[in-house]
């Protein structure tokens, strides 16, 4: 697998990466630990050296698991491992007038990464970042102070911030302060609003980029046009519906609109989705998720199978991007 630096922090990442979301047993539905650890190996064996997880994954499960990953014998410095500070409040698309001492006074941000530490089993992680964001909070510093003394100390090596998923340039006045050293963001083939409102400022201050939910939450690798019906305790049979009350039809009438461009390419859907996102040079890594060992494994290996995306297959997504007749996760977002 092409390896990339992680913006300007010294760090290198395979191109693809792994999301543990999945595995937290909640809102997923149900797990067996031992098919996500079978699934996590996996993708390390096959060269997806970034692990990411977060504190409000099953409530620190993921992290439990990712730690057992490491004490189970897969060398610590060979992962790069972020992990993310959940909001105090719970909150996860603050509203404007929100205040951030309500989501990340600096106490909870250290007591929030020490207790991730301990469930990861590691005194570091390469990467920490604040969970959500807002773009009304870029005059505050100490939520920054907080992070850059953890960095002093050892305790993690890189400051990052995971914003929500219609909000891609929400940080950027911490990118231009240079607060931010890593932006995690929804970047898809339907989600391309990051490589107009974050990307050139991103390079511009040699910030990393992580790019999750390369497939729409499945609707771009799965068919959907037929209806679904998703597992028990899954959030996608639920959720969803509380912001766009058709948005399973949504999504699958969307996929069918790129599913005309894949059938062109050559490629698998999700070797077609992973190309067009490491398509962009500003990112440095995108994290599929998934619980299933073959499917981890073959994310993994997805950019060096077929063909690189022609010119013209890259043309038509964006077109259909401007046109809104694809668009983001939710609230139909540019």
């Amino acid at each position: 697998m092409n390896r990339r630096p992680l913006g300007t922090t010294g760090i290198e990442v395979g191109e693809v990466g792994i999301g543990t979301w999945e595995l937290s047993g909640d809102v997923w539905g149900p797990k067996d630990d031992a098919v996500s650890l079978a699934a996590l190996r996996a993708g390390v064996e096959a060269g997806a050296d970034f692990v990411d997880t977060a504190a409000d994954y099953g409530d620190g499960h993921a992290e439990v698991l990712v730690g057992r990953l490491v004490a189970e014998g897969v060398a610590r410095d060979r992962l790069v491992i972020s992990t993310k500070v959940r909001p105090r409040n719970r909150v996860w698309a603050p509203p404007p007038e929100a205040p951030i001492e309500d989501f990340f006074p600096p106490a909870w941000i250290r007591s929030e990464c020490e207790a991730s530490l301990r469930r990861l089993g590691t005194d570091y992680v390469d990467v920490l970042f604040l969970h959500t964001w807002s773009r009304s909070w870029g005059h505050h510093d100490a939520w920054y102070e907080a992070m850059a003394g953890l960095r002093d100390e050892g305790k993690i090596r890189a400051i990052g911030i995971s914003v929500a998923d219609d909000g891609a340039a929400d940080a950027n006045v911490a990118v231009a302060r240079g607060q931010v050293e890593v932006i995690q963001c929804v970047h898809s083939v339907l989600q391309q609003e990051p490589e107009v409102t974050l990307f050139p400022l991103a390079e511009r201050f040699g910030v990393g980029i992580v790019s999750r939910c390369p497939f729409s939450s499945g609707a771009l690798v799965g068919d959907w046009s037929g209806g679904v019906e998703f597992p028990a305790g899954d959030w996608r049979a639920s959720w969803p519906a509380k912001f766009v009350e058709d948005w399973l039809a949504e999504q699958a009438r969307m996929a069918g609109l790129v599913g005309d461009v894949v059938a062109g390419s050559g490629l698998p859907r999700h070797a077609f989705c992973l190309k067009y996102v490491l398509a962009s040079p500003a990112v440095s890594t995108v994290i599929p998720g998934s619980a299933d060992p073959a499917h981890v494994r073959a994310n993994a290996l997805a950019p060096g199978e077929g063909p690189p995306l022609t010119a013209d297959a890259l043309a038509r997504l964006r077109e259909l991007w401007a046109a809104r007749q694809i668009h983001g996760t939710y609230n139909g977002s540019a």
